[in-house]
């Protein structure tokens, strides 16, 4: 059997004219069926062609680095979670090491704690004035005495709470920094002093966390417990405001009595611009 070149199809070998469409095979143009096949399945034209193996090898290669960066990016951010659990549990047994505690912890976890507090702190608050407002339209409702109409927006009170707490938690570690520094004339590492802030209000964020809890399954019932948990953790920072003053040795004229008042009203007035700003202005 042979091909003919003009309709493909198979026609005897010995044939002169193609059956099929009555062309001349009887030259060198009808292809013998073995030499077809060899030609249509061996001989490709190689100058152009691709190899796809080099392209699986390179994708494969390229997914198992990626892997391997994400377990190690994984394990990476395990560690340093285990080492700031690990910072935490030690300055709640011993919240006032200092030394120690300044070259084996990490310059950053004063802030992250002041950060981890302030959003911990807006969702606790949001939760419960959301809730507040939602129990008082149900009852206003169905009373009859004037109410007052007022909306909770999440997201929008999130927010604001946010940039009120942590200006709330990074002010007193400041306040307390500028008084070292220049009334009681002591040198502070300024990275240091927050982690150390920080790792003395430990337990205060272990509280503040079982406080968010809670707020999350009960806000209504469980309010008056989780405010009290909250306005104990707001506390921590007022004592260790003043603790941190009174330990640094005063060798000057400067009575540090004054100077706790003078920091504690600095922050309040902050505190109260800052509120006022975010509340009633925007």
């Amino acid at each position: 059997m042979k091909i003919c070149t003009y309709c493909h199809n198979r026609i005897p070998k010995e044939a002169l004219i193609c059956p099929m469409c009555g062309s001349d095979v009887s030259g060198s143009d009808a292809i013998h069926q073995d030499d077809f096949y060899q030609s249509t399945l061996f001989e490709d034209n190689t100058e152009n062609f691709v190899d796809l193996t080099a392209d699986e090898d390179d994708e494969t290669a390229e997914a198992a680095s990626r892997a391997e960066k994400q377990a190690f990016s994984f394990n990476e951010a395990l560690n340093k979670f285990i080492r700031y659990v690990r910072f935490l549990w030690k300055k709640m047994k011993d919240p006032a090491e200092t030394r120690k505690s300044r070259r084996e912890s990490h310059n950053l976890y004063g802030y992250f704690t002041f950060i981890l507090s302030a959003l911990l702190s807006a969702g606790l608050v949001t939760r419960i004035a959301a809730a507040l407002a939602n129990q008082y339209d149900l009852l206003s409702q169905i009373s009859l005495l004037p109410t007052v109409t007022f909306q909770v927006e999440p997201v929008v009170w999130f927010m604001k709470n946010f940039l009120l707490f942590l200006a709330f938690y990074y002010l007193y570690p400041f306040l307390a920094y500028l008084i070292k520094t220049f009334f009681l004339h002591r040198r502070h590492a300024f990275h240091n002093w927050m982690t150390q802030y920080a790792g003395m209000n430990a337990f205060a964020l272990l509280l503040l966390g079982t406080a968010f809890v809670i707020s999350l399954i009960a806000p209504i019932l469980m309010a008056v417990p989780v405010l009290v948990l909250f306005l104990v953790h707001l506390s921590s920072y007022l004592v260790t405001f003043i603790a941190s003053l009174y330990q640094t040795i005063n060798e000057t004229k400067r009575d540090t009595l004054y100077l706790c008042l003078g920091g504690i009203s600095a922050h309040l007035l902050l505190m109260m611009t800052i509120a006022y700003v975010l509340f009633l202005k925007m």
